[in-house]
């Protein structure tokens, strides 16, 4: 069975969290795309952002990776970040298939 990525659901975090998705965070933060996702196992709901964010400090080149927030399903409110990075969607989707 394949994961899809839930439209809906990430527009009712966009709406929920309008400041985190402002194109100034986006910038500051270097976030390229954004996806949200149920879990498989868990139906939790993770926000999922492909990024840029802080792999240019001590001069290394800028890389793209893929992090993961929990999204608190009542409040829409966006979690910290898993302490996982991951180097592409579809090891991000093979992580949700077991949370």
């Amino acid at each position: 069975m394949t994961l899809t990525k839930s439209i809906p659901l990430l527009r009712q975090i966009k709406v929920a969290q309008p400041e985190w998705f402002s194109r100034g965070n986006k910038r500051f933060f270097g976030d390229v795309s954004y996806r949200a996702y149920y879990g498989k196992a868990t139906g939790k709901a993770y926000l999922v952002r492909s990024t840029y964010a802080w792999t240019d400090m001590f001069d290394q080149p800028r890389r793209l990776h893929w992090r993961i927030n929990e999204v608190n399903q009542e409040t829409l409110e966006i979690e910290p970040l898993l302490d996982e990075s991951f180097d592409d969607i579809f090891t991000i989707k093979a992580w949700l298939r077991n949370h």
